[in-house]
């Protein structure tokens, strides 16, 4: 039974951590998919954590979901504080997974469905946007390429790879 209970808990943490992204690069309320996202959940995790701004609040959640998601599988194995750290590395790494995913599908739709108007690549164009943009001030585009994508995801990756070494070592 606590098999299937820890895997909805660890699809409710990637509904938070989502939620986090949105408050993050302050994507378009008025967006139906955010409106869904900042009604239905937030208030979730701004009771459990009202002394936090909604954007804290609902990564504690997530990273309260994923640590009692993993304490359900693996608590046997690993000690609390082990787990929570494996919980903080795994928020973050989704973190900059939807990142990483939101750049690429966003090249993606330049190619096949450039200026839609659909609510869900509206997300993903802003959030591309919020990481792509501080590049293109110093990357000018070079003979009609972009290359900021390419450069985008190379320092996502590097990031997301030094963050995760860190936290590694602090184990």
């Amino acid at each position: 039974m606590t098999g299937p209970l820890a895997i909805i808990l660890g699809f409710a943490s990637y509904a938070f951590i989502i939620l986090a992204m949105f408050r993050l690069f302050r994507i378009n309320y008025f967006n139906p998919i955010v409106k869904i996202f900042a009604t239905y959940l937030e208030p979730i995790s701004k009771s459990a954590f009202f002394f936090l701004n909604p954007l804290l609040a609902a990564l504690a959640f997530a990273l309260l979901l994923k640590f009692v998601s993993f304490y359900m599988i693996y608590s046997t194995g690993y000690e609390p504080l082990a787990l929570l750290l494996i919980a903080s590395v795994n928020v973050i790494n989704s973190c900059f997974r939807i990142l990483f995913y939101s750049v690429i599908g966003s090249v993606i739709l330049s190619w096949v469905a450039p200026g839609n108007n659909h609510p869900m690549l509206q997300i993903v164009e802003e959030m591309s946007g919020a990481v792509l943009n501080p590049i293109r001030k110093y990357v000018p585009p070079m003979g009609g390429l972009d290359f900021t994508p390419i450069i985008g995801l190379m320092l996502l990756n590097f990031i997301n790879t030094l963050l995760i070494q860190v936290l590694g070592s602090l184990a």
